[in-house]
């Protein structure tokens, strides 16, 4: 038996710190490459040296950020190999995610994916993409949770949210016309999700991760010349 529970701590300014840094990364307000120096960093954010350290270390834990000779902490941007490892891990995983949804599938389902949609709609009218995201996240979760399956929840979670700050930035760039097909193309898996055909399911998910793919290594690709160009400036 546990003698004793420890009491709960509050968030420490690193913490403030470390969310604060991975917001503005996530946003784009700090691009892929851009190197994280503490001094400048703790001077927009009117803290000392000590816990943006201590974030950027975290940042590092988390994969986000890299360290470098020369070129110090900077905001990792993947490699093309890793982006098919996770893609390709992630139709594995959603394959069976969806086999799971239809044999848990009911009117509720249904009903709060299409509300989901409904409000993915809205904020793409209204160029509202980081809202966009939150709403296109919430779907996929939603589809984890209706698969019942706790485990399974916790490592598809687990992957997406090492790509999500490049699923964030390649879906704020979308054209109008893209924007349209990538909401439609929600509707389109309830519409088959709700059909209980599980192989027409498994073939739309996986459609579906290879599109968020395309549209990450697209992004990848224009942020890389960038960071490129940053590499460039420092070996000058």
């Amino acid at each position: 038996m546990v003698s004793e529970i420890l009491p709960v701590h509050s968030r420490t300014l690193s913490d403030e710190v470390t969310d604060r840094l991975r917001e503005a990364i996530r946003s784009g307000a700090i691009p892929p490459g851009s190197r994280l120096v503490e001094q400048e960093l703790a001077e927009r954010l009117g803290v000392s040296r000590v816990p943006v350290r201590e974030a950027i270390q975290t940042l590092v834990d988390e994969g986000i950020v890299r360290k470098a000779p020369r070129r110090g902490a900077y905001v990792y941007l993947p490699t093309q190999n890793e982006i098919d490892e996770m893609s390709s891990l992630r139709v594995v995983l959603e394959r069976f995610v969806v086999e799971r949804v239809i044999a848990n599938w009911s009117a509720q389902s249904e009903a709060t994916l299409r509300e989901i949609v409904g409000e993915m709609r809205a904020a793409k009218d209204s160029a509202d993409y980081q809202r966009l995201y939150a709403k296109d996240y919430d779907f996929h979760r939603t589809l984890w949770e209706i698969a019942d399956h706790s485990i399974l929840l916790e490592i598809v979670a687990s992957l997406r949210s090492r790509i999500s700050r490049f699923l964030y930035e390649a879906t704020s760039v979308l054209p109008q016309v893209d924007a349209d097909l990538h909401v439609d193309s929600h509707e389109h898996l309830i519409d088959i999700l709700k059909s209980k055909d599980v192989v027409a399911s498994q073939a739309e998910i996986t459609q579906h991760i290879l599109d968020a793919k395309h549209r990450i290594l697209t992004y990848c690709t224009l942020a890389q010349s960038e960071v490129d160009d940053i590499d460039g400036e420092i070996a000058r």
